[in-house]
């Protein structure tokens, strides 16, 4: 689950995993610790795939790399569709005019933005007609 992928410490995880792999059934060291039986099972399998002892999942470090890869996709859409309804009002004057530039008005403020050439910043500077340094 998302929300708990820090609830237990790595050398917790590490400690019930070389118990499980010394013999111990998920089932025990369920009822003996904490974690369910499938989170035991879990991070078994997840270390296996670490090690190179399956082939049948991603590592944990191509889990993080995937992660980074979404969510640098999702914020390169949203920069995309920003510039493109700029692009777009500007091609139409009368929608600036308008105030019409998607979602954003003349004079909007931006909660976030991003470094000092981003895409984000410039079309604040487009929308609140400020000029560009």
């Amino acid at each position: 689950m998302a929300g708990r992928a820090g609830r237990y410490p790595p050398e917790y995880r590490e400690q019930l995993v070389e118990l499980a792999r010394a013999g111990r059934s998920p089932g025990s060291l369920a009822r003996e610790f904490e974690p369910s039986e499938q989170t035991i099972r879990n991070w078994v399998r997840q270390a296996d795939v670490d090690e190179g002892r399956r082939g049948d999942g991603l590592t944990t470090e191509a889990r993080r790399e995937l992660s980074r890869l979404k969510r640098d996709n999702k914020r390169l859409r949203v920069e995309r569709d920003i510039l493109k309804n700029v692009h777009d009002a500007a091609s139409h004057p009368a929608a600036l005019k308008r105030g019409a530039v998607g979602r954003f008005k003349p004079g909007a403020e931006v909660v976030r933005l991003t470094g000092a050439g981003s895409p984000t910043k410039n079309v604040t500077r487009v929308l609140r007609g400020t000029p560009q340094c």
